[in-house]
């Protein structure tokens, strides 16, 4: 009896070294190899071949939703990388190819928000570090001028009585904190603060993503 499983991996790897070998350089036949001619795909493996097209681009998804921020860039980066560049010979396929790599990342982005969102409320609440409370005169040096957290570490910027301007320097905007408006301050991101007259605030520090909303002061 035929071994139809393993007729079926036989037959994609065949059809994988085809397509390949007509790559023209591009990782199948090399500059003097005869190219292996396309034969006509039959409607059952035109349907097999898009459903594993199908089933890889959302595995694609899936691992990008839950992926670093610096998976992202590396997938942007490459997707540039085999974009038509000066001095290189742009193949159709390989700038398409490049097109639908960022249409799966941008595909991926709403499920990167809805997994933030996730760990967001299922996080602890409290921070893991508060600073002293200070007012206008004892407000640090090092806070009014330009400064950020380290990579990991959110922080929120309480303020207790009073005004603070908040100026996050990239990307560039200015926020007006009081009692009822606390100030995010995302990780890594340069930003300073300026006492409007008298005031009373303290910063929270934390390793997730937290909810500004919720007061966390601490003495």
């Amino acid at each position: 009896m035929v071994n139809s499983s393993s007729n079926k991996v036989e037959a994609a790897f065949l059809q994988r070294q085809e397509a390949l070998s007509r790559w023209e350089n591009e990782g199948g036949a090399g500059k003097d190899e005869v190219q292996a001619a396309a034969h006509e795909m039959t409607n059952g493996e035109m349907v097999h071949l898009r459903i594993r097209v199908i089933a890889l681009e959302n595995l694609v998804i899936t691992l990008l939703a839950e992926g670093s921020d610096r998976q992202i860039e590396v997938a942007r980066e490459m997707a540039a990388y085999i974009s038509p560049r000066a001095g290189f010979t742009p193949h159709p396929l390989t700038t398409q190819a490049a097109d639908h790599m960022i249409d799966i990342v941008d595909r991926a982005m709403p499920f990167r928000t809805m997994q933030s969102i996730k760990r967001t409320a299922s996080a602890p609440s409290s921070p893991y570090k508060h600073t002293p409370i200070f007012d206008e005169n004892t407000i640090p040096a090092g806070l009014r001028k330009e400064h950020r957290t380290k990579a990991g570490v959110w922080g929120v910027i309480r303020v207790l009585d009073g005004r603070l301007r908040y100026h996050v320097l990239d990307p560039a905007s200015e926020t007006i904190l009081d009692p009822e408006h606390p100030g995010l301050v995302l990780p890594d991101q340069p930003h300073c603060v300026e006492p409007l007259g008298p005031v009373r605030m303290q910063v929270e520090f934390y390793d997730h993503l937290p909810d500004p909303s919720v007061p966390q002061l601490g003495d």
